[in-house]
């Protein structure tokens, strides 16, 4: 390995783990509140890798007006970043979690709303994308984000929710070591 290339990544390595602590440390902890209502809000990852995308699609339309790329693939190439940071603008924008004392409800990037009251949270799971869901036995998956602002005020209300005399060989029904896996998640 050259040296240019050592330089590189030790530049690199602090950058990264500075982003990173500064995204940890500007996620906050507590919801939105508007009347009775809880919100998650998007959180510093979801803002960075918007910001991301603009750059990305700015510097490659950059690079394909000058010409330095063959225009088709270039364009190919600017036209799915510009597309990936448009859908990440719209899932912002449409996309909505909100909780009170009775139920929980979150609306799709389709608009459709999906609504659970507490008394039927019977299970709950993380998906391998790092979301973790809720849901009814016989209900749809209520998914959100560990990332959001407001998701560890979420999880202490679905921690406090949660049903303790369900039969013990479900294991999807082992709340406190998925939602402290969640946390953690979260929290990297």
């Amino acid at each position: 390995m050259s040296v240019d290339v050592l330089t590189k990544i030790a530049l690199f390595v602090p950058a990264f783990m500075a982003v990173t602590a500064l995204c940890v440390c500007l996620q906050r902890r507590r919801a939105r509140r508007h009347g009775e209502w809880k919100y998650l809000t998007p959180g510093p990852y979801f803002w960075l890798g918007l910001f991301a995308g603009l750059l990305i699609t700015a510097v490659a339309t950059l690079v394909v007006w000058g010409e330095r790329v063959d225009r088709t693939s270039g364009l190919l190439f600017t036209s799915a970043f510009a597309g990936m940071t448009l859908f990440l603008a719209a899932q912002a924008m449409v996309e909505q979690v909100r909780w009170n004392s009775q139920r929980i409800e979150r609306r799709t990037i389709t608009g459709r709303t999906i609504t659970m009251s507490w008394y039927e949270l019977s299970r709950i799971g993380v998906e391998w994308t790092g979301y973790l869901w809720i849901s009814s036995f016989d209900g749809p998956r209520l998914r959100f984000s560990t990332y959001d602002n407001g998701f560890d005020e979420l999880a202490l209300t679905i921690q406090r929710h949660l049903p303790t005399d369900l039969p013990p060989a479900s294991p999807e029904l082992s709340a406190e070591p998925l939602l402290a896996e969640a946390r953690v998640r979260g929290r990297a």
